[in-house]
């Protein structure tokens, strides 16, 4: 009983050091990183309308690490309001930092 409660609280240990480590970076990148986010217009259930946008406004280096279009919460609550008939769609933008 004592070796299995050893490595019990040895792996337990591993897993929440691991844990606060890979917290504890993602936290620092996410707040090194610029982000924007912006609704672009469609409509007729995203059939109609297209949108434009340019990165370099959004981030100082002009370069986006990553960029996302899709629905969230809000934007299908706006949807659904107005019957399908604007559908906005939100751009996140993720600045890449430049050293």
């Amino acid at each position: 009983m004592g070796y299995r409660a050893a490595v019990m609280r040895s792996a337990l240990l591993a897993v929440w050091g691991c844990t606060l480590a890979l917290a504890g970076c993602a936290s620092t990148n996410a707040a090194l990183r610029p982000t924007q986010a912006h609704w672009v217009s469609s409509y007729v259930l995203g059939v109609w309308g297209t949108a434009e946008f340019d990165v370099r406004e959004d981030c100082p280096s002009g370069i986006a690490e990553s960029v996302r279009v899709g629905p969230t919460w809000a934007t299908v609550l706006v949807s659904v309001g107005t019957l399908g008939l604007y559908t906005p769609r939100e751009v996140i933008v993720h600045c890449r930092v430049v050293r």
